[in-house]
C-alpha cells in the first residue's frame, strides 16, 4: 500500500489517543473544500514511502503511542490496507479509519475482523444533495455512508462523526436537516468543522463569504442534541480562544 505523508506524533487525530497519522492519496469524491487535493487529484506528486519505512517507525515508538490514524484521500479504496492493517494490530497499536464512507462493506468488514478500532466519518450534506456535494456520480452515495454510521452505531464503534462548513456550500436550513437526519441514526455527537483559508481543491471557495466562528457557535446552540464546534477562534476579553471543542446543550 502506498504512503503518501506521515504526521509523526498527534493528540488531536484519534481523540484521548497519542496517535501518529499516515496520509494515502486517490479519493472518489470532489468535495470543493477538501484540504489535500494534492492527494485527491495528483497523490503521484507526493513522495512515496515504503512500508518497510513505516513499519520501522513504528517498531521505535511501540511504547510511545497508542494507535495510528490512517487517513487521505480514501483509505478504503486502496489496495492492500487490510493487510497493511494486520501488520500494524499485531504490533500493539490501536488503528481510526478515516473514510469518507463510499465503500461501506469494506470498512464493515474491517471493524469486523478486528482491524480498526475507531471511525472517523465524514457526514458531507444532507441525503438529498450528497451526490452533488461531493460530485459523486453514484446515486445511492447517501445511504452507502449513512449505512456505514447506522452500522457503527448498532455495533458500539466508537465514532467521529463531523462535517466540514462553509456558507456556499450548506445553509442553516441544510445544517438543521442534517441534524435530524443524524438523529434518526441514533448519532448524538456531531463535530462541524470550521472552513478555513487554505490550500482547497475549489479556489473560488476562498474569495466567497462563509460563516464567522460566531454564526457557527449560534448554530451549535440552536442545532443542540450533542452538536459541537471545531476549529474556531473566538474573541475572549481582546484575545482569541481556541476552541477544540466547544459543547452547547
Amino acid at each position: 500500500m502506498k504512503i503518501r505523508g506521515l504526521v509523526k506524533f498527534s493528540l488531536v487525530d484519534y481523540p484521548g489517543k497519542m496517535s501518529c497519522v499516515l496520509f494515502v492519496g486517490q479519493c472518489n469524491f470532489r468535495c470543493p473544500y477538501c484540504h489535500n487535493p494534492h492527494l485527491v487529484l495528483a497523490p503521484e506528486s507526493q513522495p512515496e514511502m515504503r512500508q518497510g519505512e513505516i513499519m520501522a517507525f513504528l517498531e521505535k515508538r511501540r511504547r510511545l503511542l497508542d494507535g495510528l490514524v490512517l487517513t487521505g484521500g480514501e483509505p478504503s479504496l486502496r489496495p492492500g490496507v487490510e493487510n497493511f492493517l494486520s501488520k500494524v494490530k499485531s504490533m500493539g497499536f490501536l488503528v481510526k479509519l478515516d473514510t469518507n464512507g463510499s465503500v461501506p462493506d469494506r470498512v464493515v468488514g474491517m471493524v469486523e475482523s478486528g482491524l480498526v478500532d475507531m471511525l472517523g466519518i465524514d457526514y458531507k450534506a444532507p441525503a438529498a444533495l450528497y451526490a452533488e456535494v461531493t460530485s459523486s456520480a453514484d446515486s445511492s452515495i447517501a445511504e452507502k455512508v449513512r449505512s456505514l454510521i447506522k452500522f457503527a452505531v448498532v455495533k458500539g464503534v466508537p465514532m467521529d462523526v463531523r462535517t466540514t462548513v462553509h456558507k456556499s456550500i450548506l445553509s442553516l436550513e441544510d445544517l438543521i436537516t442534517m441534524r435530524r437526519e443524524l438523529d434518526r441514526l441514533g448519532v448524538g455527537k456531531w463535530h462541524l468543522q470550521q472552513f478555513h483559508n487554505a490550500d482547497v481543491l475549489d479556489p473560488s471557495l476562498l474569495e466567497e463569504e462563509t460563516y464567522s466562528d460566531t454564526e457557527l457557535l449560534g448554530i451549535v446552540a440552536r442545532l443542540g442534541g450533542g452538536t459541537m464546534l471545531r476549529g474556531a477562534n473566538v474573541p475572549d476579553r481582546g484575545q482569541s480562544k481556541r476552541l477544540e471543542p466547544v459543547a452547547v446543550a
